[in-house]
């Protein structure tokens, strides 16, 4: 699962992930908590955080948007 830290454009990261694949790794919606976007990865993979942040630098927003992107292990 990695969990996307934005306090902007929230629902646009949302639809950018959700149901998507990129390079191999598929995003599935989970929850939302506060500025916390939670979503679960297939494979379950830590390079999914990586994929993730080169994905929201290279979406229309990603210049000017402050955001984080941690990995947490489903167990």
């Amino acid at each position: 699962m990695i969990i996307v830290f934005s306090p902007l454009q929230r629902e646009f990261i949302k639809e950018l992930f959700d149901a998507q694949s990129y390079e191999g790794v598929s995003f599935e919606w989970v929850k939302q908590e506060g500025m916390k976007l939670f979503f679960r990865i297939s494979p379950d993979d830590e390079s999914a955080v990586k994929i993730a942040k080169k994905v929201i630098k290279a979406s229309k927003y990603g210049a000017s948007l402050n955001f984080m992107v941690d990995y947490e292990s489903d167990v």
